[in-house]
């Protein structure tokens, strides 16, 4: 992947002054090329420039923003897990609720607690099939772009 930049600024937030955090163009643009290329190749980014970048400062920037993006996904899997377990538990209660009542409530009253455990359960068995799988897509595509070679490039 190439990023021609004219100026080092491009390549941070213009809002950080100490220039740690990458600019949103730039997270915009690698994550877009990201998205075209297999979760399984490798991809370097080459940063082409007309004038001298500090690399060790944009190494340590990038590094920050896909340590950050990991912490982001980590905290999106346990919010994902502990979804998926109240979730369960909340439909697992309704229905037994439900069982156990069966001869003592309204028919009617019966099914809809019956159909809050039944949905319960199934947003628990969504989270887990569909919501998890995407989490993990997108750990592996953060690990991915940790992983990806940086190269300097000095168009002069």
């Amino acid at each position: 992947m190439k990023v021609n930049i004219k100026d080092e600024s491009e390549l941070y937030n213009s809002f950080d002054k100490f220039e740690e955090t990458l600019s949103e163009d730039l997270i915009s643009y690698v994550n877009s090329k990201e998205e075209i290329t297999s979760i399984k190749e490798r991809e370097d980014i080459e940063i082409i420039s007309t004038q001298k970048i500090d690399e060790e400062k944009f190494k340590k920037a990038f590094e920050k923003y896909c340590d950050e993006q990991l912490l982001i996904i980590k905290r999106k899997q346990k919010i994902n897990r502990t979804k998926q377990f109240w979730m369960l538990v909340i439909g697992i209660v309704f229905i037994i609720f439900s069982l156990v009542l069966a001869n003592k409530i309204n028919i009617i009253t019966l099914e809809i607690v019956s159909t809050i455990g039944s949905f319960s359960i199934w947003e628990s068995a969504n989270s887990w099939l569909i919501e998890s799988k995407v989490i993990r897509y997108n750990k592996k595509k953060a690990i991915k772009l940790k992983n990806s070679e940086l190269k300097f490039i000095n168009c002069n």
